[in-house]
């Protein structure tokens, strides 16, 4: 039986199962899917290998698992011209829905605070990394 984390009541399993989900939503969305199918491609076994990255990412991020993910999300989609601040409140709309639909209420409620700061600032680098060198940052 896998741990639930400290930070959010959820365990290895049900983040797997939020992370499936999710990016169902995110495949079938008009905007999102298209940038993460120029990333990731179509095929399954792909989707599956970013899924299983991500939901390392959220076990090491909620203290499930430390050392489930190596990476750095911010470079990674700074690095992507396709990915643009104002797909992020997209994201995180599907990331709510998703947690709402099949996590409890206080699991999703969790996830999602931690998510809205991910998101935040995610959004706030990639602006920032593009924006010409003598422009004022822009805070969300």
């Amino acid at each position: 039986m896998t741990q639930a984390s400290p930070h959010a009541p959820l365990t290895a399993a049900e983040i797997e199962r939020l992370v499936a989900a999710f990016y169902a939503r995110v495949r079938a969305d008009e905007v999102l899917g298209p940038v993460f199918r120029r990333k990731i491609g179509t095929s399954e076994e792909a989707w599956r290998h970013h899924e299983a990255k991500i939901a390392g990412f959220w076990r090491n991020a909620l203290g499930i698992q430390v050392g489930a993910y190596s990476g750095n999300p911010q470079m990674a989609h700074i690095g992507n011209s396709d990915v643009l601040p104002e797909h992020f409140p997209i994201w995180l709309g599907h990331f709510r829905a998703t947690a709402d639909a099949v996590l409890t209420p206080a699991q999703a409620e969790a996830i999602h605070a931690m998510a809205s700061r991910i998101g935040r600032g995610m959004a706030m680098g990639v602006e920032n990394a593009r924006r010409p060198a003598d422009a004022p940052p822009r805070l969300f």
